[in-house]
């Protein structure tokens, strides 16, 4: 038997994707409102936020299992109100506050049993293999929602939701960053980089911010950059680098994979440094000198996502106030391309966040 916060409309204002393509086939509309299952609960949807993971999906690169089902909710990483609970659901009650973390693991495989999930076999997402958040209403299975710190807005929750879970996951589960690193983080300003500069910041790591764009730049000194590197201007940066980190960097992180910025970068790292990689959308092909990989002892780490451990250590980071949630600008869910346009432009410092009701 289900629990009820209050009574739940039958129907939901929703914006989807009608075909693949691009935002030019987001269009607002009325749904059905989901019913959760038996291990679900369903989240009245307060904000939630526009990623590029959104903007693979509207193309049909993120799910290859199978085609979208039109219309298809899009929205990974919403934060709202529980309206209702699924009859095995114990953890959570209606009217808690909590935010979704975005990739569902399926808690079987060797890499789940292993502590290890967010190398999941099994994996899905909210918002891609099963309906998202830029709704009033969204379905989620109790173990991939979480309560809010007190100390949080349902902005603030869904600025954290995504970015920072996979940002702690390369700087510290899979690089392993503490004091005496000296950090390369490269697109910066961007959700992921931004949030990374933070943490290897509160790690104790020296950290040099690189993005295209003075303002950019400004905006990675303003969440703790050692130094900064503006790209745009010089594209042939290392030597800045090295003359902030003489010997080299230890860690260089890397997050949309544009193939200059790599080739540059690699030249920047110390012997037997590291790279953490979680993105490609500034192009997936990149060189890659194999004599100087051996000879410098270097290791290159791919990462995605994060597990479900790193997700509550972020939660409780956030809580505390050791990490400071990036927002660029909040707009009404209907003006969900917008907000999209401004993604893809890269205009923004920090999330897109979607408002879908008050509260």
């Amino acid at each position: 038997m289900m629990r009820a916060a209050a009574a739940v409309p039958t129907t939901m204002r929703a914006v989807v994707l009608t075909a693949l393509g691009g935002t030019d086939h987001l269009e607002p509309t009325v749904l059905p409102t989901p019913e959760p299952g038996a291990d679900e609960v369903l989240i009245a949807v307060r904000t939630v936020a526009a990623n590029r993971q959104d903007v693979y999906t509207m193309h049909g690169w993120a799910n290859r299992r199978a085609p979208l089902r039109m219309p298809h909710v899009l929205g990974i990483d919403p934060a709202g109100v529980i309206a209702l609970v699924g009859s095995s659901v114990t953890r959570l009650s209606p009217g808690d506050r909590v935010v979704v973390k975005p990739s569902i693991s399926c808690g079987t495989c060797a890499f789940c049993t292993g502590g290890e999930d967010d190398a999941c076999e099994n994996l899905e997402n909210v918002g891609v293999h099963r309906q998202g958040g830029m709704a009033e209403y969204v379905a989620v299975p109790e173990r991939n929602v979480f309560p809010i710190p007190g100390s949080l807005g349902f902005a603030e929750a869904t600025a954290i939701s995504h970015s920072f879970p996979v940002a702690l996951t390369m700087v510290r589960d899979r690089a392993h960053v503490g004091p005496g690193d000296t950090v390369l983080v490269t697109s910066a300003a961007g959700a992921v980089g931004s949030a990374a500069v933070q943490l290897a910041k509160l790690f104790g790591a020296q950290v040099i911010a690189a993005a295209g764009g003075a303002d950019r730049t400004a905006y990675a000194r303003e969440i703790g950059a050692d130094a900064l590197i503006d790209y745009a201007a010089n594209p042939a940066f290392a030597d800045e680098v090295l003359a902030f980190a003489p010997g080299g960097v230890s860690l260089y992180v890397e997050t949309a994979g544009n193939p200059a910025v790599w080739k540059e970068s690699l030249k920047t790292l110390a012997r037997r440094g590291r790279v953490t990689v979680c993105g490609s959308h500034g192009g997936p092909i990149v060189e890659l000198d194999l004599t100087w990989l051996f000879r410098a002892r270097v290791t290159i780490v791919g990462s995605s996502g994060s597990s479900l451990a790193a997700y509550r250590d972020v939660l409780a980071l956030a809580g505390e106030g050791r990490v400071r949630p990036n927002i660029h600008a909040i707009l009404p869910l209907e003006r969900a391309r917008d907000a999209f346009a401004t993604l893809l432009a890269r205009e923004n410092r920090g999330k897109m966040i979607l408002e879908v009701a008050a509260g």
